[in-house]
């Protein structure tokens, strides 16, 4: 396979695409296998999708199980990070999509999600954080979908941005603050916190309410995070925090 992937390198498109060819009809096993799926990379790094069509054709076909895969998420992150404008992967990250709620929950699926928000279209990422708006709290408690929340917040629009917040401060101070003393909450959280202006703002105030003063300090990971972004109470809202 390591040489494979060294001759995709070393020659012209119309002999790597000859090369390519080969793997025709047996795309899906060997996106699965734990070296091939090295070579379907470098095919989708080196050659685009109007070049070896049969690569999105056959993995559309496999259904949205690879997508879950160990390796066959590498597979879906590179169409994304490489072809994610080309007609064909757009139609195969939108069918995968379908399975958002699953996948943010899975510990590889949420990598393609993930992979989504940074290099998918804008109607893909507007998918993707009206499925976290639908549970955004209760999501933020799973480790794989906390990272994905993190990234919505970090490459969302600003009306989705914003989306995300009103949801997270649609809880009481005292809930907002039982999620930011958890594990995985707390990265939502300091997403939130890292917004910018009043964004952020409306999320410290929450946060410096007494009520979810009593709930941070209850644990370290919430006395750590008072100490970071400075959710004391009698601090200015807008202060800066500590480091910043």
């Amino acid at each position: 396979c390591r040489a494979v992937q060294l001759a995709l390198d070393g020659v012209d498109r119309w002999t790597a695409a000859e090369l390519a060819g080969d793997l025709r009809g047996c795309v899906a096993d060997v996106v699965v296998s734990p070296h091939g799926n090295y070579v379907v990379q470098k095919i989708i790094k080196v050659l685009t999708p109007h070049e070896v069509p049969f690569i999105v054709e056959e993995l559309s076909q496999a259904g949205h199980e690879l997508v879950s895969h160990e390796y066959g998420c590498r597979i879906f992150c590179r169409l994304l990070e490489h072809a994610a404008g080309e007609a064909s992967v757009a139609r195969l990250v939108d069918q995968v999509l379908l399975h958002t709620d699953s996948l943010l929950m899975h510990n590889f699926g949420h990598h393609v999600v993930e992979c989504a928000l940074e290099h998918g279209l804008p109607h893909q990422r507007r998918s993707i954080v009206a499925t976290l708006r639908s549970d955004l709290r209760g999501l933020a408690r799973s480790r794989s979908a906390a990272f994905v929340v993190e990234k919505a917040f970090l490459y969302g629009g600003a009306e989705e941005r914003q989306t995300l917040v009103d949801e997270l401060v649609a809880a009481p101070p005292s809930e907002l603050a039982q999620l930011a003393r958890m594990q995985f909450g707390s990265i939502v959280v300091r997403a939130a916190l890292r917004q910018p202006g009043p964004l952020s703002e409306r999320v410290r105030e929450h946060l410096m309410n007494p009520a979810a003063q009593k709930e941070l300090s209850s644990t370290r990971q919430g006395r750590r995070l008072v100490d970071e972004h400075r959710l004391w109470r009698g601090t200015a809202i807008g202060a800066p925090a500590a480091g910043a």
